[in-house]
């Protein structure tokens, strides 16, 4: 398993992606809005910060650790996501050239089938998490964890558990 800084280091990383909101300076608010007013990218943070965002990158970088683990591959073994990334792509171009069959054994492991993501735009997320195949992925996650929450009502509605957890 890998070491909880490493885990830190790509959540940081998935984090990342979404650049906080900023608050405009009384200067630059237009006349009229009071000093009490929100900031204008208000709903930006509450977006970032939301249950359904922070499930969504719970959810890839497991995703992105199980991928590694069906390759023997260990995040902790790897000095940055991008190196990391590139030996997990190397791996299943290896398993291509081997046995195509299994890389569609995988992506059904993995639950990539159901995402509509290969195996390959997963490595490619791993590598550059903000370039086509990381948007792609974070849309597919995105569906995913909207289409979840369909059956049990909008994050507002969940409630802590009787030991005092949220979650499902």
């Amino acid at each position: 398993m890998s070491s909880p800084a490493v885990l830190n280091n790509t959540a940081l990383l998935m984090l990342q992606q979404h650049p906080p909101a900023t608050a405009r300076s009384a200067a630059d608010s237009p006349a009229g809005s009071g000093a009490g007013s929100p900031p204008v990218q208000a709903g930006n943070s509450q977006s970032m910060f939301s249950v359904s965002n922070l499930n969504v990158t719970a959810t890839k970088v497991r995703l992105m650790e199980r991928a590694g683990k069906e390759f023997g591959i260990d995040q902790a073994d790897y000095e940055s996501v991008f190196s990391y990334g590139s030996a997990v792509k190397n791996a299943v171009e290896a398993l291509k050239r081997q046995s195509p069959s299994a890389i569609a054994g995988i992506e059904r492991q993995l639950g990539l089938d159901q995402l509509g993501i290969s195996l390959d735009t997963l490595a490619n997320a791993i590598i550059d998490p903000q370039g086509s195949d990381g948007d792609r992925l974070d849309a597919a996650l995105e569906k995913q964890v909207g289409d979840d929450g369909k059956d049990e009502g909008n994050a507002a509605s969940i409630r802590p558990d009787e030991i005092g957890l949220y979650g499902r």
